[in-house]
Parts: C-alpha cells; structure tokens; sequence
C-alpha cells in the first residue's frame, strides 16, 4: 500500500496512514464456494471440510475471514489455508469479487455456491444480519436464482461490501478533484461496464469509508458549500432566531409564574368570603370565636408566604388585607349584637 497512485480494495481492508480514499465505487460481493463432493451443514462446517483460501495477506476477504472464525469460535490452527497460487486446490473458497464472468464460472464448475443463511429468514435474523451487526461495513445481498445459468440452482443469500477508490495519501488534491470530476462527467460509460457500478455517485457519505478521506475528495464534496459569509448569515439567523424563542419562553415562564401567584391569592379570597358567609349566619357566639381564629390562621399564612415570595405583595394583596379587616371588623359586630350589646 502507498506505492500506486490509485488503487482499489474494498471497504473492509486494514487501515493504512499511506492510503486514503477517493470515493465509493460498486459493491463487492462476498462469494463462497465449496467442492461438489463436500457438504457443510453449517458456516462452522465449511472450516472443517478440508483446504481453505481466504483473500491475499492484507486483503479485506482475509481480514473478514480472521474476524468471521473468532466470532464462530473457529480455532485458526486446526485449520489449513492455502494461498493464490494453489487457488484451485482449496476445498473451500472466500472471495470478495464482482459478478463471476462466464470464463470464471468454467474454472469453477467443481464448486457449489454457499448461501450463508436461507433467503426467506432475511429480516427474520437471519445469519447475514448478525454478521451485518457485528461489521457495519457490510450488507446483505441476494445472489438471484439463475444469475449465473445452472451455476446458481437457487437464490443465495450472501453480503456485499463496497470497492472503494484510493490514493496515495500524498498524492496532489488537484489532481485527486479533477480525476473525481472527470469520473463524475463520464458516469453513464461506467455504468455500461459493470452492471454493479449502476449506482456510481461522486457524491457520497464518507463517514462510512475505512480510509481517511483525501483533502482533493473532500474539496470536491465541499464544492456546491456556501461562503463564509453565507454560513456566519445562517448561523446568526439561527443564533437570533434561539434568542427570540428564549426570550419568548422566558416571558412566558414569568407570566405563568406570576399567574399562579396570583391564583394563590384567589384562594384566600374564597376563604376570605367563606368566613363572611358563615359570620352572617352564626348564631352563637362560640362559631364567631371559630371564625376569627380561622380569619387570623389565613392572615398569618398569606403573610408567610409573602415573606417566602410564593405571594406577591402586590394590589392584589394589599385588596386582601382590607377585606379580612371588613371581615373582622365584621365578626366583631356580629359578637356584640349576639351579647346583647
């Protein structure tokens, strides 16, 4: 890595501070295949069915390989892999590739297709899904019946992985702008390439690359981003707009606040003329000895609560104060015409 101007891997390759990314190109697909004469039951079986080829030293189909065998609890020591160059001795094949040409299909006419879970348990929890869970950069994919002629009997439910673009990390941002631009103009000829480059945009989430993005690439995807001015404009736009809410929702605490200070004062109003009520209509001397007792608990507790600021001492409260003294005032009359006085 870091040697080639450009290159292509796929998004599951180890990291590297030589490298970064130019941006997402088609989807990988993850192709597994076994021997005629083999039957693994199980990912767990293909492990144990003999030779294995598991990706190129650094590849992303051997990194996947390595993390899939801990995740099933594969001990990697009883296991034998063999490299490029036995690639048709091995029993058991792992390769991220694009669609497999007629030729490649010939060269592999003794291998079975291995579908990693049934097709109809997909968004049921599926196999494919756990494994999606545990590695973000990968999807599920439907290998379609017949895609590849009698190669592909039924539909296979496998994973995919995006190829992406990379540089060297050194390499002039200029060149890497104008060589996204130059494929960006130019889309409709890489669609007609490969039917996985379909999708091809130079505008994408970077987010989800393995490679730090090159400075070039992110010029590009900066290229439509406003000025300066234009987003200090919509920042203080933004800032003003918090401020009005802010101040509008405050205002409205304070009155809601003050309202229910104000209720509170209404309460001993009622108290107040229900003190009133029974003092015109007592009989007897004790009930008016009731009353004023109960006339001065409410005075002490609403002079209480001023003093705590649950009360404004407000118009509100000074028209309370002289209505208890009417009520007093009443009471006491009240007394003295029921003594006979």
């Amino acid at each position: 890595m870091g040697k080639a101007d450009f290159g292509i891997v796929d998004n599951y390759s180890r990291f590297s501070d030589k490298v970064s990314s130019v941006l997402p190109l088609y989807p990988q697909l993850l192709h597994i295949l076994y021997r005629k004469d083999k039957s693994p039951q199980s990912l767990y079986d293909l492990f144990s069915v003999g030779k294995i080829f598991a990706g190129v030293e650094g590849s992303g189909t051997k990194r996947f390989v390595d993390e899939l065998m801990r995740d099933i609890g594969i001990d990697k020591s009883k296991c034998t892999f063999v490299d490029v160059y036995d690639f048709f001795e091995a029993d058991v094949i792992f390769a991220f590739t694009d669609l497999l040409t007629q030729e490649e299909l010939r060269d592999l006419e003794g291998y079975h297709l291995y579908s990693i879970d049934e097709v109809t348990n997909l968004g049921e929890g599926s196999l494919v899904e756990g494994i999606c869970t545990r590695h973000p950069q990968f999807e599920p994919y439907v290998i379609a019946r017949d895609l590849y002629g009698p190669f592909t009997e039924r539909s296979i439910l496998t994973i995919k992985v995006d190829a992406i673009l990379v540089c060297r990390a050194d390499l002039d941002p200029t060149f890497v702008y104008n060589t996204i631009q130059t494929l960006s103009e130019n889309s409709q000829d890489l669609k007609n390439i490969n039917p996985l480059l379909y999708e091809f945009s130079s505008d994408f989430d970077p987010r989800k690359l393995s490679f730090a993005l090159h400075s070039g690439s992110r010029e590009y995807l900066d290229r439509h981003a406003p000025s300066i001015f234009e987003r200090y404009a919509e920042l203080m736009g933004v800032i003003v707009t918090i401020l009005v809410a802010l101040a509008s929702t405050l205002y409205t605490i304070r009155k809601w606040q003050l309202q229910k200070k104000k209720n509170k004062v209404d309460i001993y109003y009622q108290k107040l003329i229900s003190i009133r009520k029974r003092t015109q209509t007592a009989e007897h001397t004790k009930i008016l000895v009731e009353l004023k007792s109960e006339l001065q608990a409410t005075q002490e507790e609403t002079i209480d609560l001023v003093t705590k600021e649950k009360l404004l001492a407000d118009e509100s409260f000074v028209i309370f104060l002289n209505l208890s003294k009417i009520v007093n005032d009443e009471i006491d009359r009240k007394q003295l015409l029921l003594l006979g006085v």
